[in-house]
This record gives C-alpha cells, sequence and structure tokens, in this order.
C-alpha cells in the first residue's frame, strides 16, 4: 500500500468500498473518516434539515443524537423494548409526524433488531450497524446502514473510519458529494470527511478476518453463558456481552478491585443528555441503570475469561 504513493483516498479506499458492499450485501458503499460521519451524511442525503424530525432511542450512545442536531434536525426520543433493548414498530408508529425523514435504527451489542419491520412504516430507515455485523439480513434492510471501524468495533480500519451502504446509487452519490469538497462548480458547504488509503488498507485485512473474529467472539460468549446460567443466543455477533444486575455500580467498582473492566454499554441515555423526564422512558432507565458489559474480545485468553466468570 505505501508503494503506491496514496495515503489519502485512493484505490485502496475503493477496494475497500466495493469488498464491505459485498460482504454486506449492499451495491454501494461510500467510506468516510467515522462512523459518525457516516451516519451525519447519510441523514443528510435523507434531507435530515431544520424543520424536520429524526426518531430514534433513547438507549443508544450519543453519537447518534450529535449526527441529528448536526443536521438543524430535531431529534424525537422513543423508549425500546425492555427485552431486547431495540426499537419496535408499534414505538416507532407513535413518535411519527408529518416532518418526519428518518428513523435511526442501532443494531444494539451485537443483537439484530426490526429494521425490516419498521422500514414497512414507510419512512426511510438508516441501519447503525456500528454494533453488530453478521446476523442475516443486517445492514440490507433499511434505505442505508452505516458502519463504524472504531478501535473497539467488530472491524476497525487502524482506530477510526466508517462507511454508509445502500443499494440506491443516488443516494450514494449524494453521500459521495458531500465528503468531495474542493474543485466544484457548484458550491454547498462539503467537508473533508474521507477515508485515507492507510485506513482502508488496514480495514480490508480485518474484512477478511472478521468471520474468524465473529467465530472467536461466539465460543467466549458462549462459555459466559453456559458458566452465568443463560440462554444461548444463536443470531448475534456479540460485539458485547451484557449481564444485567441489582447493583451495577457495585459490581462494577467490585469488578474494577480485581482489574476486570466492566461498564454500562450506554453511558448516558439520549433523553437524559437533553434533560427529558425519565418517566417517559422507563424501560430504557430500568436497562440503563442494571446493565454492564463485561469483557469480550479476540485476544481475551481462556485463563483471563475464568476471572471474568
Amino acid at each position: 500500500m505505501l508503494a503506491s504513493g496514496f495515503l489519502a483516498m485512493g484505490p485502496e479506499v475503493l477496494s475497500f468500498e466495493k469488498e464491505t458492499a459485498r460482504w454486506i450485501g449492499r451495491k454501494e458503499g461510500v467510506a468516510t473518516s467515522s462512523g459518525t460521519a457516516a451516519l451525519q451524511l447519510a441523514l443528510t442525503a435523507l434531507g435530515a434539515k431544520p424543520g424536520k424530525e429524526v426518531v430514534c432511542p433513547s438507549y443508544v450512545c450519543s453519537a447518534v443524537l450529535n449526527a441529528v442536531l448536526a443536521n438543524g434536525a430535531k431529534p424525537v426520543l422513543t423508549d425500546v423494548d425492555r427485552d431486547s433493548c431495540h426499537l419496535t414498530p408499534q414505538l416507532v408508529r407513535k413518535a411519527l409526524s408529518k416532518r418526519t425523514c428518518a428513523v435511526i435504527v442501532p443494531h444494539l451489542f451485537g443483537r439484530p433488531a426490526p429494521a425490516k419491520a419498521i422500514s414497512r412504516l414507510g419512512i426511510p430507515v438508516v441501519e447503525d450497524c456500528a454494533m453488530t455485523l453478521g446476523p442475516k439480513g443486517v445492514g440490507r434492510q433499511g434505505a442505508v446502514s452505516v458502519l463504524s471501524f472504531y478501535a473497539t468495533k467488530l472491524l476497525t480500519s487502524g482506530g477510526q473510519g466508517g462507511m454508509a451502504l445502500t443499494d440506491d446509487a443516488r443516494l450514494a452519490g449524494r453521500i459521495r458529494d458531500l465528503i468531495l469538497h474542493d474543485n466544484r462548480e457548484s458550491y454547498r458547504p462539503r467537508f473533508n470527511l474521507q477515508m485515507t488509503d492507510l485506513a482502508a488498507a488496514v480495514g480490508r485485512v480485518q474484512l477478511k478476518r472478521l468471520r474468524e473474529f465473529l467465530r472467536i467472539r461466539k465460543r467466549i460468549a458462549d462459555r459466559y453463558t453456559k458458566a452465568l446460567g443463560g440462554t444461548p443466543e444463536p443470531a448475534r455477533a456479540w460485539f458485547r456481552y451484557t449481564i444485567e444486575v441489582n447493583h451495577a455500580k457495585k459490581m462494577a467498582a467490585s469488578l474494577a478491585r480485581r482489574g476486570i473492566e466492566a461498564k454500562p454499554p450506554v453511558f448516558k441515555p439520549l433523553h437524559r443528555c437533553l434533560g427529558l423526564d425519565p418517566k417517559r422512558f422507563p424501560a430504557t432507565e430500568a436497562i440503563w441503570k442494571r446493565t454492564l458489559s463485561i469483557p469480550i474480545y479476540p485476544t481475551l485468553g481462556r485463563a483471563e475469561q475464568d476471572r471474568v466468570i
């Protein structure tokens, strides 16, 4: 890659886009500098702007909120299903209005969300696949899907990076137009949000090993599940292994004293970021207060797994 002379966006990025789109089952891919950038640009391409609304769950990381607000649109937050932690068609339907331009559907912690069913409501769905790659159908059910290649994700491109994927060539073209800011005949605000060839080269190698990484994560998750008396979940990518406990903060502190990091997988729900009434989001509140993520990653050794258990 270094011998090619390309460090910024070049042939490695184009190859990474094509290979990732093929892996997911999409026709078009546009690589970006981060997953947040991919989400923000996808919303822009779908018409998110002042006066428009974007429906999203409260139980998700703040990057989702940032992407909506960066477009000047209004975030319309909903609660989630208590068991799955996901949006449902019923919850989304209640939040729709004539101003809704998109619904963001995160596939949380490696578990597929009902994006296809939500798409049937007739509003463009943005699948947030930052935490989930691999399960059947994930990334192919919405108008556009976005990936994150941050350092801790299932697949990384060297620390940062993201991608927007779609079957709509015009939508992909609008997104690509927004990351190429110079030498343009017509002016509109555009930004330098391209992925570098160096990052893409790392991502291409990681993509070739992704199925292997997923198998390793599943083996670790199966050990945890067996030891903790849980029920196996076969259709899951195991980005996170989460547990519910009555006293999450005390449990996290106890594990920390033993050199084991465990923390809430969502630092703060979006309704708390915006100062909304917690009573409007009972399931989100219950999940947030009781859920911890324990270590799971491909290089976690068996002895380390035993310590966690």
